[in-house]
């Protein structure tokens, strides 16, 4: 059985004022580059939970409040791990532990609660009106209308994303969409960080009017030390191609590992970070 404790309050908006956005020069031409700082955080508490109960609920949980597991020894933390934003920038974010999808508005202050019935973790807003979650323990995908309601029918698959993919540790490449919503051409990725080496690429996708949004992870080797540093960051490129914005800062310091990373929406980059006290959004605004 569950144990659990602490006290749910109020979510905070932590605002760290407007997006701060400094000029960069991109080597070898004049192309500005506008550096995007941390516009701010959403910040909703949560309740610890010491272990689950046999139908892998939580005991005693706040119906307002979602729940983490700190994990047995050599096991990793478990608890909110998958959102998405909805088109009045509500939020969605998956309770594993407690078998739900709870909804927030922007500010993050609780709406409603999902009693989905299994341990979600991915959670994908669709264009079409639909709500797609997966099933943890089993890959399914179940299909949901925006106020929580199940929808029967045939099997939905999650969109396809735009293919990125690296080609050197400088270089990648990034398919794009057109503004008709048909595969576009390719937006060559030149990485030049002194010391660094290109590592992943992944496409967060192409919104018609603001361009396509790219997540690249590098490496950074210290001279003496044998330690890998691994850095994260975010670009937004024009449709085409040119590079307009850049956010250097996304942390990656996760109490529970996330299965939605980051999400983009208006041209907004949406971060999910749990740690042991709270799950937190940072987001980005890039217009």
């Amino acid at each position: 059985m569950t144990q659990r404790f602490g006290v749910i309050l109020i979510a905070l908006v932590i605002y760290s004022g407007a997006a701060s956005r400094s000029q960069i020069k991109v080597a070898g031409g004049d192309q500005q580059v506008r550096k995007i700082q941390l516009t701010r955080a959403v910040r909703i508490p949560v309740i610890k939970a010491s272990g689950t109960d046999n139908s892998g609920g939580a005991r005693g949980q706040d119906s307002t409040s979602m729940a983490i597991w700190p994990g047995a020894t050599d096991e990793l933390a478990e608890g909110p791990c998958g959102f998405d934003v909805l088109d009045d920038g509500s939020l969605l974010i998956t309770d594993p532990i407690s078998r739900r999808v709870l909804m927030y508005d922007a500010q993050g202050k609780f709406r409603r609660v999902w009693d989905v019935g299994f341990a979600p973790d991915s959670i994908t807003v669709t264009s079409e009106g639909l709500v797609l979650v997966r099933e943890a323990s089993t890959g399914q995908i179940h299909v949901f209308d925006r106020e929580g309601k199940a929808r029967s029918g045939g099997e939905v698959k999650p969109p396809v994303q735009p293919q990125a993919r690296v080609l050197t540790g400088k270089t990648g490449t990034v398919s794009s969409m057109s503004r008709s919503g048909l595969a576009g051409g390719s937006i060559a990725v030149r990485f030049d960080e002194p010391g660094s080496e290109l590592l992943s690429l992944e496409s967060l996708g192409t919104d018609p009017d603001r361009g396509t949004f790219v997540a690249l992870e590098a490496a950074t080797h210290e001279k003496g030390d044998d330690a890998i540093n691994v850095k994260k960051s975010v670009r937004r490129y024009a449709l085409d191609g040119r590079l307009v914005s850049e956010i250097s800062d996304i942390p990656l310091d996760y109490y529970v590992v996330p299965v939605d990373e980051l999400r983009v929406h208006k041209g907004v980059v949406y971060q999910l970070m749990t740690t042991s006290t709270e799950v937190r959004i940072n987001e980005w605004d890039t217009n």
